[in-house]
């Protein structure tokens, strides 16, 4: 007799979505790629602490204010990336290891990548096009190829945390972010070095203006999340031929490639207004809204899958006193969610809303069980079954 629709009766069953259920882990010694990882971030940590270190020293107010300004942003961004995967959150370790990725050991390769290749483009280049045209050419060849190649080390390390188009967009924009996070710190301190008026603060405050008040969504972030969808489209896509998969992979890079050429290319500057903050900011406009409303229109597709996977892994769970068909509807969406968890409060309070929030954690929880099951009967399915029940029992007795 074949499995029940949401349980799996083989490993290569690949049509009915993300193979939830496995958590990886960044400490995985049995692997390579771990020690690897470990290598190449030991260097950089000791690249970081000597440049930061001599930021610190030359310009302690202005490296200090920096570091601030961006643990306040990165801090709500990082929850935020995290939330978007909201069936099956990534390992607190890889996602970590993934931001380290970016802020570490991508921005030190890069950074040697790019003054070899910058000296070059001053000995092809004439001094006007070099002037104009180097942070185009140098910095996406470099950087992208650094942080993509944050995907496939961590890939290697927990190959099964890659199951879904939201886990490459997941991993793509935390490298990106520490990428962004680190190289905003180094373009801060280098303005008010560049002013050398003595002022450590002003410098700082316009440049966080431009890179993060107006650019900072059009930025690696972008960026590196279109390469963590084509690579995850590339793995975990199996019922489409592998060269359409890797013919995804290559456009979505070349689009993150471009995205970025676009932002540092000297193109559209006609648009600025010496003095016109508005005219600035329709700059940044053009040059970067089309890369991320194509960004935001993958995004859709991808929560569009996984919630198709967890109706189906539901499916059979569906109707009864574990979960029913409404509630079914409500956990399809996180606004859905917190709209009944505000019902509740509203009605039989605060200790019942959060009771609610566990019940729908827990029975989000039941597909990545049943993902792993290979049959309805098996016991840890039913352990959660309880469990759900359990729940729902208590929250029957408030109010």
């Amino acid at each position: 007799m074949s499995a029940p629709l949401g349980y799996r009766s083989s490993p290569e069953n690949a049509s009915l979505g993300p193979v939830w259920g496995h958590r990886g882990s960044l400490f995985s010694p049995q692997r390579a790629a771990f020690w690897l990882y470990l290598l190449l971030l030991f260097l950089s940590v000791g690249y970081a602490l000597l440049e930061q270190g001599s930021f610190a020293t030359a310009y302690p107010a202005a490296w200090l204010l920096s570091v601030v300004l961006m643990v306040i942003v990165v801090l709500p961004v990082l929850v935020l990336i995290y939330r978007l995967d909201q069936f099956e959150p990534e390992p607190l370790s890889l996602v970590v290891g993934a931001f380290l990725w970016g802020g570490l050991i991508a921005v030190f390769f890069s950074s040697v990548a790019n003054g070899l290749l910058i000296s070059f483009l001053g000995k092809v280049l004439a001094p006007g096009a070099y002037d104009s045209w180097h942070p185009a050419i140098a910095a996406p060849i470099n950087e992208e190829f650094y942080k993509a190649a944050g995907l496939v080390v961590l890939f290697l390390i927990a190959p099964l945390e890659f199951d879904s188009l939201m886990d490459g967009l997941v991993y793509g924009a935390f490298i990106g972010l520490g990428f962004q996070a680190v190289e905003n710190v180094q373009y801060f301190v280098q303005a008010v070095d560049l002013a050398g008026t003595g002022d450590q603060i002003g410098p700082v405050l316009e440049t966080f203006f431009i890179r993060v008040v107006v650019g900072g969504v059009y930025s690696h972030v972008l960026f590196t999340s279109l390469v963590g969808i084509g690579f995850a489209y590339a793995l975990t896509r199996k019922e489409v031929p592998r060269a359409r998969r890797v013919m995804v992979f290559c456009m979505l890079y070349a689009a993150a490639f471009f995205a970025h050429f676009v932002w540092n290319a000297p193109w559209f500057e006609f648009l600025i207004k010496e003095g016109s903050i508005a005219s600035f900011v329709g700059y940044a406009f053009v040059k970067g809204i089309p890369f991320l409303a194509f960004l935001v229109v993958l995004v859709f597709m991808a929560r569009r899958r996984e919630t198709e996977a967890f109706c189906g892994l539901v499916a059979s769970e569906a109707g009864g006193d574990v979960i029913t068909e409404g509630e079914v509807r409500i956990l399809r969406s996180a606004r859905r969610r917190r709209r009944a968890r505000r019902a509740v409060v509203a009605a039989r309070g605060r200790a019942a809303g959060r009771l609610l929030g566990v019940l729908q954690k827990e029975q989000l929880r039941l597909a990545l069980v049943v993902c792993k099951a290979q049959s309805p009967y098996d016991p840890l399915v039913e352990h959660q079954r309880n469990r759900i029940r359990e729940i729902k029992a208590r929250l029957a007795g408030i109010g």
